[in-house]
């Protein structure tokens, strides 16, 4: 089984268990309101293919997000992100010699669900279950010439990570993140021909407007 059926198969099972699992525990009323924030980590497209041999797989670059939501409770709500990518890139000797620049972004809504484990409330974990709308462009230059496509589309995400409030009692309105999404079927392969998952580790900073 190759890497990419595998994340497939986690990505479609275990993660919306955990999250309808985590939705049945009740959560406390307080610091519902808006939040926003943003994340800066690696970004990674995954199993690139051109039918021939590529001598360069630069995969990841720079990820970023930025976000706004509502949420219900302190661990539960809706929240809308824009993520970008960055640019994978590949070079090598099929076709003559070619070169491809693939770079992606979009918005992804995501349902959040999580818990606070014990009496605390200063560290929850969290899971997500999104739908992505994405555009990616790809520049493809061989010995036939240069090729620009524009990818657009809708597929879903999902992801989990954790929230660190910056105060003892867990009531501090700001808080640090830390988190994994999987976006599944960036790109169109009827189209540019370049269909692939792509993924974001990140760290970043959260505000809870009213906490």
């Amino acid at each position: 089984m190759n890497n990419n059926a595998s994340r497939s198969i986690v990505s479609s099972i275990v993660a919306p268990a955990a999250i309808l699992a985590l939705a049945c525990i009740p959560l406390p009323a307080s610091a519902q309101g808006w939040l926003t924030g943003g994340t800066v980590g690696t970004a990674k497209q995954f199993d690139y293919e051109v039918g021939g041999p590529i001598a360069t797989r630069d995969e990841s670059d720079v990820g970023t997000r930025v976000f706004g939501g509502y949420m219900v409770s302190p661990v539960q709500g809706v929240v809308v992100s824009y993520v970008d990518f960055g640019t994978a890139y590949y070079d090598g000797p099929a076709f003559g010699g070619f070169t491809d620049y693939l770079d992606a972004k979009g918005f992804d809504i995501s349902y959040l669900v999580g818990w606070a484990p014990g009496a605390q409330q200063r560290v929850s974990i969290f899971g997500t279950v999104g739908v992505f709308s994405w555009d990616q462009d790809v520049t493809y230059t061989d010995i036939t010439g240069p090729y620009d496509y524009g990818d657009s589309g809708t597929s879903f995400s999902i992801g989990f990570g954790t929230e660190i409030n910056l105060s003892a009692s867990g009531m501090s309105a700001w808080g640090i993140n830390f988190e994994y999404q999987l976006f599944k079927d960036v790109g169109d392969v009827n189209n540019s021909g370049h269909e692939y998952d792509r993924d974001m580790v990140s760290v970043g900073v959260d505000y809870r407007f009213g906490r």
